[in-house]
């Protein structure tokens, strides 16, 4: 059975003109080079003419899988659609983080990963209360000191103090994991972006457009406004949902 391609109707509009393209302009020219290239006769040392056969070969190559895409493409139908939740079609809105950067204090603390994810998600729900009240504007970085309230909120809520003097850590120690001067790279701790869940072949990184088979855009599938997700050491929640009429329009 033929693999059934997923994809937005701008998406095979894409191809169709990819397709129309190559066809009408491209091949015809290359063709039109290995004619002229041949008509110089010896072909075993006419570099010309070898790399037009390769040139050729190429886009004849991806006519043929873009025509394999255009017949077994499935359509994505705009009112299955939602700002309900995660699916091809919609631009999602996330507050994304490394916390490889805030493990170690944590750790030091005798806190996991759980903890500072934990710690994390409670952290940026109090600051999606706040900059609801102020505005709308969601954060845009966190801070060294995110991280540092984070595993001192789950280090009080869990009132493990006891316990981590009993494994051995002194006061000095556990109040500087709490007001410690560790720089967090905020670098890796990239804030809200934005990602819009596209097809297989529609994917363009540079510009927002992940792939729902990507490790990132698989995760955030049909999840919801809420919802954290991790991949590997990044931290993902979902703060909005808006189904991208532009991308899905017939």
């Amino acid at each position: 059975m033929p693999k059934e391609y997923i994809m937005t109707a701008a998406g095979k509009r894409e191809l169709e003109e990819r397709y129309d393209y190559i066809r009408s302009v491209e091949l015809p020219a290359i063709i039109e080079e290995v004619a002229k290239a041949r008509a110089q006769g010896d072909l075993s040392e006419n570099a010309e003419y070898g790399f037009a056969r390769e040139k050729q070969a190429q886009l004849q190559s991806e006519l043929d899988a873009i025509k394999e895409k255009i017949d077994n493409a499935k359509i994505i139908d705009e009112k299955s659609v939602s700002d309900k939740a995660v699916s091809i079609g919609c631009a999602v809105d996330v507050i994304e983080a490394d916390i490889a950067e805030g493990l170690t204090a944590c750790e030091e603390a005798g806190l996991t990963r759980t903890d500072i994810i934990e710690g994390f998600i409670s952290r940026m729900s109090v600051i999606d209360m706040r900059s609801n009240r102020t505005g709308l504007e969601i954060l845009s970085s966190l801070t060294a000191e995110d991280y540092k309230t984070a595993g001192s909120e789950i280090l009080a809520k869990r009132g493990n103090k006891a316990e981590l003097v009993e494994k051995g850590f002194t006061e000095a120690e556990l109040v500087k994991v709490k007001v410690g001067k560790e720089k967090i790279d905020k670098a890796k701790c990239s804030g809200l972006k934005t990602y819009t869940i596209v097809g297989t072949h529609e994917s363009d990184v540079m510009n927002g457009k992940i792939s729902n088979e990507s490790l990132v855009g698989a995760a955030l599938m049909d999840k919801k406004v809420g919802d954290v997700v991790m991949v590997k050491d990044l931290i993902f929640k979902v703060v909005n949902i808006v189904v991208d009429k532009k991308t899905i329009k017939k």
